[in-house]
């Protein structure tokens, strides 16, 4: 039961729901809700879903997928993207993406053992 509800959330994201996670996997850095609120609204990408998030490096990585080719126009005119990977999936016929972005957040600089301007 908890799994299907798990599959619709992340079905609907919106940027409330996405700022709530994101609060209970950052509390450990404390930080400000004005800060995950803007991080929340940053990282969703119209066409792309949600399915993991994590502290790396950069920033924030995000794993997206899609079942259609990707458009990353949006992503691409973004100054604080500090990684992208796209990976298809399908022998024959790309029948799902898999994309992987990595965020600049500043306010988790030195706390995630990222050097600042590393992969800037």
């Amino acid at each position: 039961m908890a799994n299907t509800q798990t599959q619709t959330a992340t079905t609907q994201m919106t940027s409330k729901y996405l700022s709530q996670r994101l609060s209970k996997r950052l509390a450990n850095f404390k930080l400000k809700d004005e800060v995950i609120t803007k991080l929340a609204d940053r990282v969703l990408i119209e066409g792309l879903e949600i399915k993991k998030f994590d502290v790396c490096i950069y920033g924030i990585c995000i794993d997206y997928f899609t079942d259609k080719t990707p458009r990353l126009d949006s992503v691409f005119t973004r100054a604080d993207i500090t990684k992208l990977e796209v990976f298809p999936y399908g022998i024959i016929d790309w029948d799902r993406f898999h994309v992987r972005v990595g965020y600049t957040v500043d306010e988790l600089t030195g706390l995630t053992g990222n050097t600042p301007g590393l992969g800037r």
